[in-house]
């Protein structure tokens, strides 16, 4: 079997991207949501919320999501070679999964019940609040995945899910694969939620971790730049915070260092920190400095953020061009 580049593990869903006026008129539960926050929800929760945004929302844009799939999503559109593993539903949902992450291998993907399912929620400063309806993605077990896949990558990315048993299965994963294989590790606000011992399997297998200022916080109970030193200590070479707006910060046992933003105007941040993920990633793939990988991860999440869901991801060209 072929070495991918990268090969990703995490949930796949059909975003609805919502714009709304006012997040605080929306209720999950009866409880506000929180601004930037990612939560998960059942199905009565999710019509609830769609009921909700017929008045008080505009629904924007429908478009293939989860965090790993935009990362290798965006790696294939630079160029690399890259693979999935994870489960969709036996729907028209899963089919539009599948048929928009063109150019990265998904034959290792499973179909089972119905397809993930998210309300993205972007208020005037185009943050985005998210509301997830897991379905598939929570059947996923160990026995399901493809070991050879994940074994024969250079990179393998893991992402959140909300359920316990696929979250189990990424932590018997990590002490399958050979050292080789580096372990990419952006949990998002669904796994940093279910506490730092529950996701210490992974972090200590993992060579790079992406995460918020908001994550760090969640994780250690520190500010970013103490928390991010706590997640270098548990064993990875490289620790990514993401700032949004005021650019992400970088530490490694040699190098620290802030890369500042690029600024753009914004149509849709959903989805902006994959890209940034697959950004960096593409700079390790191609042996850059450190330093070059957070320019070259920053500009390509200034480029996705132009357009709505996936229409201006970083492409071919975009490597080319240089920091």
């Amino acid at each position: 079997m072929p070495i991918k580049d990268a090969v990703g593990l995490g949930a796949l869903n059909v975003d609805l991207i919502f714009e709304v006026d006012d997040l605080s008129q929306l209720r999950v539960r009866g409880k506000k949501l929180e601004a930037g926050g990612e939560v998960f929800g059942t199905l009565k929760d999710f019509q609830g919320l769609l009921s909700q945004l017929e008045k008080d929302g505009r629904l924007r844009s429908r478009s293939p999501g989860g965090s790993a799939a935009n990362t290798m999503v965006a790696l294939s559109r630079m160029g690399f070679e890259t693979g999935y593993i994870g489960k969709v539903g036996r729907d028209k949902e899963g089919e539009f999964i599948l048929q928009s992450m063109g150019g990265v291998d998904t034959s290792r993907v499973l179909k089972n019940d119905k397809s993930g399912m998210t309300a993205v929620l972007l208020d005037k400063a185009k943050e985005r609040t998210i509301l997830v309806l897991p379905n598939s993605n929570d059947a996923l077990t160990f026995d399901e995945i493809d070991l050879p896949s994940a074994k024969n990558a250079r990179f393998l990315h893991l992402t959140s899910f909300a359920g316990d048993s696929p979250t189990e299965a990424q932590k018997e994963l990590v002490k399958r694969v050979h050292n080789d294989v580096k372990i990419s590790f952006d949990p998002g606000e669904i796994h940093t939620q279910k506490g730092l011992a529950k996701m210490l399997p992974v972090l200590k297998r993992s060579y790079i971790v992406f995460v918020t200022d908001r994550e760090a916080q969640l994780l250690t109970g520190e500010d970013y730049m103490d928390g991010t030193r706590e997640l270098l200590n548990y064993g990875a070479s490289i620790v990514v915070c993401k700032l949004g707006a005021r650019g992400s910060y970088v530490l490694t046992r040699e190098e620290e260092f802030h890369v500042p933003p690029v600024k753009t105007k914004a149509v849709d941040k959903t989805g902006a920190g994959d890209v940034y993920a697959a950004g960096f990633l593409a700079g390790l793939l191609r042996n850059e400095h450190i330093m070059k990988c957070g320019l070259l991860a920053t500009r390509a999440a200034a480029q996705s953020i132009k357009g709505w869901g996936r229409e201006k991801y970083p492409d071919r060209s975009f490597l080319e061009e240089g920091v």
